[in-house]
């Protein structure tokens, strides 16, 4: 059974679709999620995440979740050249990238803004 023009015309297309959308999706593993980044960041952290270098993103990439008054969270990407951003990697290190310790590193610099 073979396919007529019109059929093979209409799968390339498809094809096309679907590799576009896999190019331009965000989530793709492999890829960095920071396109955006911030230098600092004043307000209440809840929570961050370190992501290593990895096939497909050449850079560590650190986003922080902040928290809002109205009970909100946000996610922003920090520069990782920035003084607050190089304090959280420095803190990651030091706990041994131990995700159960983060609190640390998140009450250290809560610590160091009431000085």
């Amino acid at each position: 059974m073979a396919l007529s023009e019109k059929s093979w015309a209409l799968f390339l297309v498809f094809v096309a679709a679907v590799c576009i959308e896999l190019y331009e999706a965000h989530d793709v593993p492999g890829r960095c999620m920071c396109h955006r980044k911030i230098k600092f960041i004043k307000g209440n952290f809840s929570d961050f995440q370190v992501l290593e270098r990895r096939p497909g993103c050449d850079s560590i990439e650190l986003t922080v979740t902040m928290s809002n008054p109205d009970n909100s969270t946000v996610k922003i990407c920090m520069d990782t050249e920035g003084k607050l951003a190089k304090a959280f990697l420095r803190c990651w290190e030091r706990i041994n990238k131990d995700k159960s310790r983060k609190m640390e590193c998140i009450d250290r610099k809560r610590k160091s803004e009431t000085k």
